[in-house]
């Protein structure tokens, strides 16, 4: 008798820093039956806290060393999707070329089968960078900052009344992640250009890239869940919820 191997379909996403796309991509996992999320990013600023290089490279804005990378998070993918077949929106990987031909040496049941470019100017998510804050007490993730112009309109993220707000104090509980400085934006932002980008170009190829302009923000959830499951049923991938 053949024996059913487990597999996981892989949707990574590809959007300049404070494009939105950790918020997406969760939002995304939460609507998609047996779909999870993982950041790259929280993968590795948790190695980060008995890593000093790590976390010396992370604070810079440069990207972390591709090994490190690979290592890191088929390490979480093993560990996590080795009992069923299921989809993991993966943001941060690949983010760059090299990083491209990795994805050829990784186990078979682990298969990439598109990548989904939120498409946001540098300017706006700027702003949004510099308005990200975690609550300690709550763990809640808002954003301070507001856009309205050139066709989008994203209201800040704040809590909803009754739940942080009457918990938490803003001004001392809310805090900034370290790298969220203008100057180290900045510097993130051109390694997304001159690194990042080419990859759109990798999945354009293939015939396996979404594009979505999120201009209303978590407005658009349903939106961007309905053009990626329409891809996934396309090949037929998944029971649509």
């Amino acid at each position: 008798m053949a024996t059913h191997q487990i597999r996981t379909t892989i949707i990574s996403l590809i959007g300049a820093p404070g494009s939105g796309k950790g918020t997406y991509g969760s939002m995304i996992a939460s609507r998609i039956q047996n779909c999870t999320f993982l950041s790259v990013g929280d993968v590795l600023r948790e190695q980060s806290l008995h890593n000093t290089n790590m976390k010396q490279v992370l604070q810079s804005g440069d990207l972390v060393d591709d090994g490190l990378v690979r290592d890191a998070v088929l390490k979480h993918l093993q560990q996590h999707t080795a009992h069923k077949n299921n989809i993991v929106i993966l943001d941060g990987f690949p983010r760059c070329q090299a990083q491209t031909q990795i994805l050829s040496t990784w186990p078979k049941n682990l298969r990439h089968m598109m990548a989904l470019h939120f498409d946001v100017p540098d300017d706006i998510c700027i702003t949004k960078l510099l308005g990200r804050r975690k609550c300690t007490i709550c763990n809640g993730s808002y954003n301070v900052n507001g856009v309205h112009t050139n066709g989008f309109n994203m209201p800040p993220i704040l809590p909803d009344v009754g739940s942080c707000q009457r918990k938490c104090n803003r001004e001392s509980d809310w805090e900034k992640r370290d790298d969220d400085t203008e100057e180290t934006i900045r510097k993130r932002m051109n390694v997304y250009h001159a690194q990042t980008e080419p990859v759109l170009k990798y999945w354009l190829e293939q015939d396996k890239l979404l594009r979505f302009v999120p201009y209303n923000g978590v407005c658009d959830i349903d939106a961007i869940c309905d053009k990626v499951k329409a891809a996934l049923h396309n090949m037929n991938q998944v029971q649509l919820q």
